[in-house]
């Protein structure tokens, strides 16, 4: 009976862990977003697919895209 105790015990520790790990993670993500860290572009523990849809030819920038068409004078 006392080693059926000691795993129920056991495993609702490992739930505990994992849960905690799995809140942990969520919480820095989320503090990262508002904190607007650039490092979430190039982390490699964060899959990203796609990260800005922009035209052949620009400047992709922190938070700002740039196209060299509009930020060059015209030419007369």
């Amino acid at each position: 009976m006392i080693e059926f105790i000691i795993i129920i015990f056991g495993l609702i520790g490992l739930i505990f862990i994992a849960w905690w790990f799995h809140f942990r993670k969520h919480m820095l993500l989320s503090k990262r977003l508002k904190n607007c860290d650039e490092e979430l572009l190039t982390d490699p523990g964060l899959n990203i697919t796609s990260v800005f849809q922009a035209p052949p030819g620009s400047n992709i920038h922190p938070y700002i895209i740039i196209n060299e068409d509009t930020t060059n004078p015209p030419r007369n």
